[in-house]
């Protein structure tokens, strides 16, 4: 038996009492009966919500929020979302946009799985800086939600943004090495596993100190908006 709206795209995000099937049905003259015959009521959103929209567009990374046209670029050519299949930026943006609160805070575990990758980015045909529209989401997420992140992912988070304020860039051995200090697990520095990594990452380059090699054009404005999000980390 075929699972009710089957061929909705984005079905997770479709609750049941929203679909509606006809085992027949004819539309102007014309039999849409088997595939075509789902339909999903309309959702009409008459008190929106725009605290967290505005806040969001103020932040440095997520100014460009309200270029989207819900096209699904991003989602489509998303890394995490090849592994991840509720990952889906176009939502984000989408619950932002109209309010949904709650429906961020619930998958809030999942938004900050985002890895930076600039995919979305790369894909959107409207210009919106999507990695960083999420980047915000989930700074705005860690504000009014912290208790849902894991203590494992609050180090790593915060590493990687004292890392970004500090330097501009990330500095793959030296993120690591912060990151095992603040969950305490510094002997790991000194296992088998580490000394190889510590190695290949001194092989390609990607050891060197980020003071040496500079730091990147308007690294001082982001960093203030940083330090300001991560608390003065």
């Amino acid at each position: 038996m075929v699972p009710k709206g089957a061929g909705i795209h984005e079905r997770s995000l479709v609750d049941d009492d929203q679909i509606i099937e006809f085992e027949n049905y004819v539309m102007d003259g014309v039999d849409i009966s088997g595939r075509w015959n789902t339909f999903i009521k309309p959702r009409v959103h008459a008190d929106f919500e725009t605290q967290t929209l505005d806040e969001i567009r103020r932040d440095l990374t997520g100014a460009s929020i309200d270029r989207c046209i819900q096209c699904g670029m991003c989602t489509a050519g998303c890394t995490v979302q090849s592994e991840v299949p509720d990952f889906n930026p176009r939502a984000y943006i989408y619950w932002v946009r109209t309010g949904r609160v709650d429906e961020l805070k619930k998958h809030a575990d999942t938004i900050w799985r985002c890895v930076g990758c600039y995919n979305c980015t790369h894909h959107c045909p409207k210009g919106v800086n999507t990695a960083e529209v999420i980047e915000a989401i989930g700074q705005w997420l860690h504000k009014v939600v912290p208790e849902k992140m894991s203590e494992t992912f609050r180090a790593n988070h915060e590493a990687y943004r004292h890392h970004l304020a500090e330097h501009g860039r990330l500095n793959l051995a030296l993120l690591q090495a912060d990151f095992l200090r603040r969950v305490g697990r510094t002997q790991e520095l000194f296992s088998p596993e580490m000394k190889k990594t510590a190695i290949k990452t001194m092989l390609d380059g990607r050891a060197i100190r980020t003071m040496m090699i500079g730091r990147p054009a308007k690294w001082r404005a982001s960093r203030r908006v940083l330090l300001g999000q991560a608390g003065g980390q």
